[in-house]
């Protein structure tokens, strides 16, 4: 209902949006041709402003950024929300709104990092290889942005993320959250 009254939109561009037609970075939503449908016509195409209401509602609806805003509250890892003024802004209850700072590019980060500590037949995995599951066209990215991991690398031969292997540093940052 709010998408409808927030951005005018048709019924099947309304219905037809994507995740990916929501931009939180650059506040637009952008109504476009799918494989699955069309545009009533050539200038349905277009990009309109996602309004602070809207982006609000669909912030704890789109992607689950709600839960994983609050798991990274939980975990330690938040701002304050400012508001124009630079001042923090407040929720209903008049406490000062928080966001997670736990974005889900950070994960795609994490994984190539552990990609490039995997075994493959024993030799480590090439750069390439994790540049083009990455959907690079080859190594370059890989190498400018990971090269300061440098060659020591931990070898496994699966990507896997175990609590277990962080849980005393976890504790750690427990204990100084609830201080």
């Amino acid at each position: 209902m709010a998408t409808f009254l927030l951005t005018g939109g048709r019924r099947a561009e309304v219905l037809g949006l994507e995740v990916s037609d929501v931009s939180f970075d650059r506040k637009t939503i952008t109504f476009r041709v799918h494989d699955h449908r069309r545009l009533k016509t050539a200038t349905s195409a277009r990009v309109i402003p996602l309004v602070p209401q809207l982006e609000e509602i669909l912030r704890s609806y789109v992607f689950g950024l709600g839960a994983l805003d609050q798991v990274a509250i939980r975990a330690g890892f938040w701002e304050y929300v400012l508001s124009p003024t630079g001042e923090p802004a407040k929720d209903k209850k008049g406490e000062p709104k928080r966001r997670g700072t736990i974005r889900t590019k950070m994960f795609r980060h994490t994984y190539c990092a552990a990609r490039l500590q995997i075994l493959d037949h024993r030799a480590p995995v090439s750069v390439y290889t994790v540049g083009r599951e990455l959907g690079h066209g080859g190594e370059s990215l890989v190498k400018r942005v990971y090269g300061h991991l440098g060659q020591v690398r931990h070898r496994s031969e699966v990507v896997e993320y175990r609590v277990e292997q962080h849980q005393e540093r976890l504790q750690d940052r427990l204990a100084l959250l609830h201080q």
